[in-house]
C-alpha cells in the first residue's frame, strides 16, 4: 500500500473524531477570508462615510472572531481525541503482533528496548504527525483558493503567482527525497542503540557494579550518544532546510505579489478596501507554501516509519499495522479484563515430528530431526553446548523467526499447519532456559490473566514451589519485584513453572529447567508432573532425568545420534 493509503486507514479508525477535528481546523483557516473580505467592505464603507454599513460590518468582524476562537478551542479537543486513537490503533496493533503466537497477526519480535521505544513511540509519532500535514494542507488549499477567488476578482494576475511557490516547493522537496528516507532511517537505527544500551545498563546495573566496569560502559554509551547526536543533527537540520525553504518561497510568492499589484497600488487603480484585502491575506498566503514543504518531507519520513513497522508485523504489505480494532478508549466506556482467546483443548495421544531442519543465515542450526512422543510419556533431549537442542524446541513450537525452517510436527497424525498458533496452553506449553517475570504479584506471574484458585494451587504443587510461596508475607500476592529480583534462581524457575502449567497442557516444553534445581527438588518436580500424566519433552544433562525418562534423544552438532 501507499503511504496516502495506510495513511488514510489509521485516520479513519474514528471517523467520528476525525472528521469533526478535520471540519474545524479548516473551518478556522477558512475565517481569515472572511475577515478578511469583511475588513475590505468596511474600508470601503468608511472611505465613502457609509457609517451605519461601517458599523454592521465592524459587529461581523466581532463575531466573525468570536467564531474563530471557538472554532479552534473546540477542534483542539476532537482532533485531540482522534490523535489518541490513531497512536492507540499504531500502538496496539504492534503489540498484538508481538504477544501473538502463532496466526495471521504474528509478528518478529524487537531485538531490544531501544528498538521497541522507536518503534511505538517514534515510528507511530510519525505516522500520526504526517496525517496531522494533511489537515493543514487541506486547511491551506481551501484559504488558498477561497483567497485567491478574492485576490483574482481584483487582480486576476496576483492570483495567478501564488502557483511559483508552490511548485518551487515541490521541485525542491522532489530532488531530496532520497535523502531524507536515508537520513531519517539512520536516526532510527542510531537511536535504537542507544536506547538498548540504557535498557541493558539498567538491568545490569549491579554486574556493571561489581564487576568495575563503569568506565568502559560509560565510554561504549558515550560512542553511541556520539553516533546517535551526529545522526540526529543531520537529519534535524535537512527537515528544518526544507521548513526554510518553504518559508522562503512563500515570502518570495508574497514579494512577487508585491510587484505585480504595485503599479495598480501607485496609480491609485486599487480603492482603500482592495489594498485592506490584500494586507489581510498576505500574511496567511505563505501557509500553504511552508505546510506542502513540511508535508512532502513528512511522507518521506512516513515511509521510513512504515517500513519499520512492517518488519515488526512480518507483514508484506504492512496491513496488520493499520489493521481495525476495538479500542478501550472513552471516558464513560468500563472494561473487564477480557478473557483470553485459546485453541479447543485437543488431547494428545502422539505428538510426530518429521524431517525437521531449522537452517540460520550463519549455518548453524538443526538438520533432519524426527522422533516420537507419545501422551504420558517423558522425553529427555540432551547434547553438549551449542548442539541445537533450544533450536530443536523452538522449530517445533514455530518459534524459531529467524531460522529457515522445513519438516513437519503432528498432532495425533494431523500435520499442524501453524505451529506457534496451535502449541499453546492448553495444548501445549513452553518454558524457556531463562524464564520472563514481570513486576508484579505471584499469583498474576503465573496466571499471566484469569484462572481460577483451584487452577492456581494445582500450579504450586505440580511445579515443587507451594511451600516456598506459602512462607512468603503475602503468599501467592507477595509482590515479587523487577524480573522476579526477590526471588532466588530456584524459586524463579519454579514460579514460571507453575505459569506453564497452570492450564493443565497436554504437553510442556521445559528448556534445561533443572540448571537452576537443586537434585532434591528436580526430582520432586518430575515426580509431580508423571503422577498428573502430563507429556514432558525437556532438555536435561542430568542422570537423574535420564533414569526416570522413556526416551533420550543425544543431539550433537544439529543431528540426532
Amino acid at each position: 500500500m501507499s503511504v496516502w493509503r495506510l495513511g488514510w486507514r489509521v485516520s479513519q479508525h474514528e471517523p467520528r473524531s476525525f472528521w469533526s477535528g478535520y471540519l474545524l481546523f479548516v473551518l478556522f483557516f477558512t475565517f481569515p477570508v472572511l475577515s478578511g473580505w469583511l475588513l475590505g467592505r468596511g474600508f470601503t464603507a468608511l472611505s465613502t462615510g457609509n457609517n451605519p454599513q461601517v458599523y454592521w460590518i465592524a459587529g461581523a468582524l466581532v463575531l466573525c472572531e468570536v467564531a474563530r476562537m471557538s472554532t479552534i478551542h473546540l477542534g483542539a479537543l476532537m482532533w485531540t481525541r482522534a490523535w489518541v486513537h490513531m497512536q492507540s490503533l499504531l500502538r496496539a496493533n504492534l503489540l498484538t503482533a508481538q504477544v501473538a503466537s502463532g496466526g495471521p497477526e504474528a509478528g518478529q519480535p524487537v531485538g531490544s528496548a531501544g528498538e521497541a521505544i522507536t518503534h511505538f513511540r517514534d515510528d507511530v509519532e510519525d505516522v500520526t504527525m504526517f496525517i496531522d500535514g494533511f489537515v493543514d494542507i487541506s486547511a491551506g488549499v481551501v484559504f488558498t483558493v477561497l483567497a485567491g477567488l478574492v485576490l483574482g476578482s481584483v487582480d486576476s494576475r496576483a492570483a495567478l503567482v501564488l502557483l511559483i511557490p508552490l511548485i518551487a516547493v515541490a521541485m525542491a522537496t522532489r530532488t531530496l527525497d532520497s535523502r531524507i528516507k536515508r537520513y531519517r532511517a539512520a536516526d532510527r537505527i542510531a537511536s535504537e542503540a542507544v536506547g538498548g544500551m540504557l535498557g541493558d545498563v539498567m538491568a545490569a546495573a549491579t554486574t556493571i557494579k561489581v564487576n568495575n566496569a563503569i568506565d568502559p560502559t560509560i565510554a561504549h554509551m558515550k560512542k553511541l550518544v556520539d553516533a546517535r547526536r551526529h545522526t540526529a543533527v543531520r537529519d534535524r537540520v535537512l527537515d528544518e532546510s526544507v521548513w526554510a525553504f518553504s518559508q522562503g518561497a512563500a515570502d518570495v510568492g508574497l514579494g512577487l505579489v508585491l510587484l505585480t499589484t504595485a503599479s495598480a497600488m501607485a496609480s491609485g487603480a486599487f480603492s482603500v478596501g482592495e489594498l485592506a484585502i490584500f494586507t489581510a491575506y498576505l500574511g496567511w498566503l505563505s501557509f500553504l507554501p511552508r505546510m506542502v514543504g513540511r508535508m512532502l518531507a513528512r511522507r518521506k519520513q512516513v515511509s521510513v516509519a512504515f517500513d519499520r513497522m512492517r518488519v515488526l508485523v512480518a507483514d508484506a504489505d504492512v496491513s496488520n499495522t493499520v489493521s481495525s480494532r476495538d479500542l478501550p478508549i472513552g471516558i464513560r466506556q468500563t472494561r473487564t479484563r477480557p478473557l483470553p482467546q485459546r485453541p479447543e483443548r485437543i488431547p494428545l495421544d502422539v505428538l510426530e515430528v518429521r524431517g525437521l531442519s531449522a537452517k540460520y543465515s550463519a549455518g548453524s542450526g538443526v538438520h533432519d530431526i524426527s522422533f516420537r512422543v507419545r501422551r504420558g510419556s517423558f522425553t529427555v533431549l540432551t547434547g553438549p553446548i551449542g548442539a541445537g537442542k533450544s533450536t530443536l524446541l523452538r522449530a517445533l513450537l514455530g518459534l524459531a523467526q529467524h531460522a529457515s525452517v522445513t519438516g513437519d510436527v503432528a498432532w495425533n497424525g494431523q500435520v499442524l499447519a501453524d505451529r506457534a498458533a496451535f502449541l499453546i496452553p492448553p495444548n501445549a506449553a513452553f518454558l524457556p532456559q531463562v524464564p520472563q517475570l514481570i513486576s508484579d504479584s505471584v499469583a498474576d506471574n503465573i496466571a499471566l490473566g484469569i484462572v481460577d484458585d483451584e487452577q492456581l494451587s494445582l500450579a504450586l504443587e505440580l511445579a515443587a514451589v507451594r511451600s516456598d510461596i506459602d512462607e512468603m508475607p503475602d503468599g501467592v500476592n507477595t509482590l515479587i519485584g523487577p524480573r522476579g529480583l526477590r526471588l532466588s534462581g530456584g524459586q524463579r524457575q519454579r514460579v514460571a513453572t507453575a505459569r506453564a502449567l497452570v492450564h493443565s497442557p497436554e504437553l510442556v516444553v521445559l528448556d534445561d529447567l533443572s540448571s537452576a534445581l537443586d537434585i532434591e527438588t528436580e526430582l520432586q518436580l518430575w515426580s509431580n508432573l508423571a503422577a498428573a500424566g502430563i507429556t514432558v519433552l525437556a532438555v536435561s544433562h542430568r542422570a537423574i532425568a535420564f533414569d526416570r525418562a522413556d526416551q533420550v534423544l543425544h543431539l550433537d552438532a544439529g543431528r540426532l545420534a
